[in-house]
């Protein structure tokens, strides 16, 4: 009995709701059998024991009553006991209940919602002890003595380091009637579902881990937590109480409340965890603060305007009173009002020179300078506004160049550079940078993050010189690889120009007297410059035309870019130093259009070659001189240099053939990479040299070279490859079956979320000689490559004893091999993707992952990783990559927080190659007013549309899945592209030029499998035809998803979501075997729930009764959908259309429900 009186104990009176805790007291007062004594007393003259009886009941009563009351009202009963016994006479302890109801219906309730920061301070008041902190919800201080606050020191005996245990208090405006406010009030990010799921049979209980214990006795427990890991507790219990409903089902919790969904979580650890950034940074209106709900319901119709208002429209008796506790902050308003602290401007600084340096780099959207530049550094002086621009080919050369700024202004100027201002960019960041100005004594500053207006300076000045830089290319109608020289000679001119508010030029209080200007010429124009007197002969041209290019470093000769030349020596395209000119400043030979006089003939001698003929002139001879002997470059290295910004180049200088690679100017790498090639071919007994048999043609074969490239566009390096010409293979006499699996980049994908969830490392190897390593079973004869015919032997021909490149069954030859000897090693395979292998045992494990040549290889600690990689190098001709940065042309970010995937470098590739580099970025990748339909008329540049969706295509499979649905609308139109498909393809382009730095991060939460289907109704408007998509989340990314055109033709939007949701589950299937068949995935894999925001679909799938009048293939779906179900593979749920992820792969929609999606597809900027 005590047990069950013990169940029914409410929770201590305090204040508030008085009549409900009436109502709990009685029941639990009479459950103690003590509750007859509060409404008679026994008539009579009682016996001793009567009298016994009654007095114990009495003083259990009365315990009980004081038990459940408040600290503040056992002090008032006190107070009134003392009274009673001078004679002023008592009250009972229901009398003190009434008597705290009666107060509490005013000023305890007005109490709660006081500003505290006005109240005065009153040592006196016996109450102060109760009143609660509004930072840490504690009584017994205020929140300006808060210990939570930032800088007060916690109480002695208390760490910062503690567990929250959140209860219910029952009541209106207590307990958990606003989930997000009590956990914001707690300030603890994590909070996790306390069930008490301890579960008891007879005299055992089973525990969370599964263990079993013994049952000593049954009472109450008070828990000390010790030192360790901080788990903040919140009851489930509770929380049901308060009327939210929570639902667990595929290890995830989803809470609602009267319907209406509050948030959703993930289980880890084998706990529930409640994240404080999932339910407080709803879309929701909730107000942080002491607000009740009506003023939140006013604050949201008077369209969130600020409280201020709010206050004085009270005042004015136009909306209710109610108190508002000052700083009260709506989630809905902080968001999209948050404004930016204002920038203070710049004091006046009266400093010397090299007291303080500005300094940024700068791109020009990444195009390049004839030398190869793609950066340029500003160093500018505070106290002259003297500026020093270098060029850099990549940011790490900023040291290097600062070193060269450092020793010369310090030696020329005889000073000390004592600060240095710059912006937070990676090339200041670095710990050499850092570790050179320690030892210089130089005090780097840097500005705050993303506020480049704190380094104004600098900015201004980069500013200044991209548009001096943009309206001298106009003008001289030069190419824009031509910027560095037009930026060198923009910046020469304004250290020679006065800045605002000062008399003397930047020039004059550097170097200490006046410049000259009479030496400046117009940037771009037409000079005669003297041919040089060693190259000068008595019959023929005194002069060569050039283009005027800049002044020489460190001399008084002018640079010059030569467009037309009769003298044999003397090359078009090549820069030469003279300071023997005639300048024509009115003609600009690279222009199409004359800017000098209406007569340029009087001035302009008739040896002038027109421009159009210059311009094509130029490239021929740039292309045919590169293409030659390398004599010409020999003589170019011993002659003097003018300047580090120009070498003469090709477009595409890849070879095509042996001679062509012997004969370029990389011939030395390309001899190397060839002869290890061959090296290994031989090494490997690829073939033997035999006479041609009779009737037999000989498959041909061919060099392959190509550059490998790193991210930022330096060479990585050079790669050979003797390759078959396998098309001109028969079936059924050189090669039968052909099939060879790779893995997915769903797999790959996969795989890295699982890394991140449980710390795996990873790892990377490449196999030198993929094809080379199988025995061939057919008879093949192959000619000698060039370059490497045996000599004596020319009329013979090679007899493939193994595979090699380019021949029909080299890739199933290859992956048969190294499946064979994975096997014969102890690694199973994975029954859902055949080029995952694996092997675990002992609590470590370690799974390789085949893409053709390259290797991926997850392990949990580095000794099993380096045993696979000695293992892997014993039987094949590997190179070790160490830890994984490059995949598949995707870098891999790997951090704390997770592994991110980026193709930053791929994208601006991509916009370099097709020319939108340079356009205005778009804030969506499709237009949801553009109807695209089949176009009637002529094709518009068809080959470069199909070139640009190849590319999109990939970049839309691998790392972006926010351009799948504008990628697949406009992949359906490559066979006759028409203007709009045409903007609807720039748009994509503008889009990703604006989101580039995206990548796709997996932090390792939730560990739970997701996924999300839908589906859009007749949005092909030519076939009628609706588009299906889904998307899969694993670890806090996206890993799986699609955006398709469905085959079939559905009646209504239900069949149409039914379709797609049939699309899906069968990814969903072949992802659950993928992680069922994994050694680091606990079992039993939980089924995969798939979130569909058509309720009709979900009745339909889980009815057994079917009586829709819908064709075959609908109904087909159906029962593949309810087959997986019933079997347990997969669950389904509603989710609202708003947070349907699935929802950006059917159609347009607006900027904010694209960033939302992506976000939660794990897409965040790098």
């Amino acid at each position: 009995m005590a047990g069950f009186a013990d169940t029914l104990r409410p929770d201590k009176f305090t204040g508030v709701h008085f009549k409900r805790w009436q109502i709990r007291v009685t029941l639990w007062l009479t459950a103690m059998k003590c509750f007859w004594v509060s409404t008679r007393k026994p008539e009579g003259i009682l016996t001793a024991p009567q009298q016994k009886q009654f007095e114990e009941a009495t003083t259990l009563f009365v315990g009980c009553i004081l038990s459940v009351l408040g600290d503040r009202l056992v002090e008032e009963k006190a107070r009134e006991k003392d009274a009673a016994s001078k004679g002023d006479g008592g009250q009972s302890s229901a009398n003190v209940v009434h008597k705290a109801y009666n107060k509490s219906k005013g000023k305890y309730k007005a109490q709660q919602t006081t500003n505290f920061k006005k109240q005065k301070k009153n040592n006196n008041n016996p109450n102060q002890d109760e009143r609660t902190c509004f930072v840490c919800g504690q009584p017994g201080h205020l929140a300006k003595k808060c210990p939570q606050r930032k800088g007060m020191k916690a109480p002695a005996g208390q760490t910062s380091k503690s567990a929250n245990v959140t209860i219910s208090n029952t009541g209106d405006g207590s307990g958990y009637g606003n989930l997000p406010t009590v956990f914001s009030v707690n300030q603890s990010t994590n909070w996790w579902v306390d069930t008490g799921a301890n579960v008891a049979w007879g005299s055992t209980v089973l525990m969370g881990n599964g263990s079993h214990a013994s049952v000593h006795g049954v009472g109450t427990v008070d828990l000390k937590f010790t030192l360790g890991k901080i788990m903040n507790l919140v009851s489930g219990s509770c929380l049901t109480r308060d009327g939210f409903k929570l639902v667990f089902e595929s290890n995830k919790v989803v809470v609602s409340k009267h319907g209406y969904f509050i948030g959703k979580d993930y289980e880890c650890g084998g706990l529930f965890r409640f994240s404080l950034s999932d339910f407080c940074n709803k879309p929701v209106n909730h107000i942080c603060g002491s607000v009740d709900d009506e003023a939140n319901v006013w604050h949201s119709r008077l369209c969130h305007i600020n409280f201020g208002l709010m206050s004085r429209l009270s005042s004015m008796r136009l909306i209710p009173k109610f108190s508002i506790v000052k700083c009260s902050k709506c989630h809905s308003c902080v968001q999209p009002k948050q404004p930016r602290k204002p920038h203070k401007a710049a004091e006046e600084r009266n400093l010397a020179q090299l007291e303080l340096l500005h300094s940024d780099l700068c791109e020009m959207n990444g195009v390049l300078t004839k030398g190869g530049k793609r950066y340029f550094m500003t160093l500018i002086d505070d106290a002259t506004r003297f500026c020093y621009v270098y060029l850099l080919k990549t940011k790490d050369e900023a040291l290097d160049y600062f070193k060269i700024y450092k020793a010369e202004d310090e030696n020329q100027l005889d000073r000390k550079i004592k600060r240095l201002r710059s912006d937070r960019g990676g090339e200041f960041f670095s710990n050499e940078f850092d570790l050179f100005c320690e030892e210089h004594g130089i005090i780097h500053e840097r500005t705050p993050p993303y506020s480049p207006e704190s380094n104004g300076i600098a900015e201004k000045k980069n500013r200044t010189l991209t548009d001096l830089v943009n309206a001298m290319l106009d003008t001289a109608g030069l190419p824009k690889a031509w910027w560095g020289e037009a930026l060198l000679i923009s910046n020469h001119v304004l250290n020679r120009v006065p800045n605002r508010n000062k008399d003397k030029t930047p020039y004059e209080i550097w170097i200490g007297r006046k410049p000259s200007l009479s030496y400046l010429r117009t940037w771009g124009c037409l000079a005669k410059v003297n041919v040089p007197i060693t190259k000068k002969r008595k019959l023929g041209p005194k002069t060569v035309d050039r283009v005027f290019l800049g002044y020489a470093h460190h001399s008084i000769a002018y640079r010059f870019l030569i467009v037309k030349s009769e003298v044999p020596d003397m090359h078009i395209g090549t820069i030469m130093e003279s300071r023997d000119a005639t300048y024509f400043e009115s003609f600009f030979p690279m222009k199409d259009t004359y800017s000098g006089s209406s007569q340029p003939s009087e001035i302009i001698p008739s040896s002038i070659t027109p421009p159009e003929q210059t311009e094509h002139l130029y490239e021929h001879v740039t292309k045919e001189d590169v293409s030659e002997a390398p004599r010409r470059s020999k003589r170019q290295r011993t002659a003097k240099s003018f300047g580090d910004d120009f070498t003469v180049y090709l477009v595409d200088d890849t070879p095509k053939s042996i001679s062509e690679a012997y004969a370029s100017p990389d011939a030395d790498y390309w001899k190397e990479v060839v002869r290890s090639e061959m090296d290994s071919i031989i090494a490997n007994r690829t073939w033997e040299v035999t006479e041609r048999p009779y009737g037999c043609k000989p498959v041909e074969c061919k060099w392959v070279f190509k550059k490998k490239f790193r991210p930022d566009g330096t060479i990585e390096k050079y790669k050979a490859q003797l390759v078959a010409k396998g098309y001109t293979q028969k079936e059924g006499e050189d090669f039968f079956d052909t099939y060879s699996p790779i893995a997915r980049l769903t797999t790959i994908r996969v795989l890295l979320s699982l890394a991140a969830s449980n710390g795996l490392l990873v790892h990377q190897m490449d196999v030198k000689t993929t094809f080379l390593n199988r025995e061939l079973d057919e008879e093949i004869y192959m000619d000698q490559p060039d370059g490497f015919v045996v000599e004596g032997q020319e009329g013979k021909v090679c007899k493939l004893l193994k595979s090699l490149y380019g021949l029909k069954q080299a890739s199933k030859q290859w992956h048969e091999k190294f499946d064979k000897t994975l096997t014969s090693a102890g690694f199973a395979v994975n029954e859902a993707d055949k080029c995952v292998h694996y092997r675990h045992g002992g609590g470590e494990g370690v799974i390789l992952c085949l893409y053709v040549d390259d290797i991926l290889i997850f392990g949990t600690n580095l000794e099993v990783i380096n045993e696979v990689k000695s293992f892997l190098s014993q039987n094949f001709d590997m190179k070790d990559l160490g830890v994984a940065d490059v995949i598949l042309n995707i870098k891999l970010i790997k951090g704390e927080n997770g592994i991110t995937l980026l193709q930053s470098h791929y994208m601006e590739k991509i916009l370099n190659s097709f020319g939108y580099i340079d356009s205005k970025a778009s804030p969506t990748p499709y237009d949801t007013s553009l109807l695209l339909r089949k176009n009637k008329r002529i094709a518009r540049n068809k080959l470069e549309y199909s070139q640009i969706i190849g590319s999109l295509i990939y970049l839309a499979s691998a790392t972006r899945p926010d351009i799948s649905f504008a990628v697949s609308m406009v992949s359906r139109f490559t066979s006759n592209p028409g203007d709009d498909h045409w903007r609807a393809l720039e748009r994509v382009m503008r889009y990703l030029k604006g989101t580039m730095e995206l990548g796709l991060h997996y932090s390792g939460y939730p560990a739970v499998l997701e996924g999300y289907s839908d589906s859009n109704w007749i949005s092909d408007v030519d076939e009628i035809k609706a588009t299906s998509g889904y998307v899969f989340t694993l670890g806090g990314g996206a890993v799986s998803w699609r955006s398709c055109k469905q085959t079939i033709l559905t009646r209504s939007t239900m069949e149409a979501e039914l379709t797609a949701l049939d699309t899906a589950t069968i990814e969903a299937e072949w992802l659950r075997d993928l992680l069922m068949d994994l050694p680091i995935v606990e079992k039993p894999v939980p089924a995969i729930l798939m979130n569909c925001d058509n309720q009709t679909v979900i009745v339909k799938v889980d009815s057994s009764k079917d009586n829709m009048k819908s064709s075959r293939h609908v109904k087909k779906r159906l029962k593949s959908v309810r087959k997986l179900r019933n079997s347990g593979v997969i669950t389904l749920d509603y989710i609202q259309t708003a947070r349907n992820l699935a929802d950006p792969f059917t159609k347009g929609l607006s900027r904010n429900v694209i960033d939302n999606a992506s976000k939660e597809m794990g897409l965040s900027p790098m």
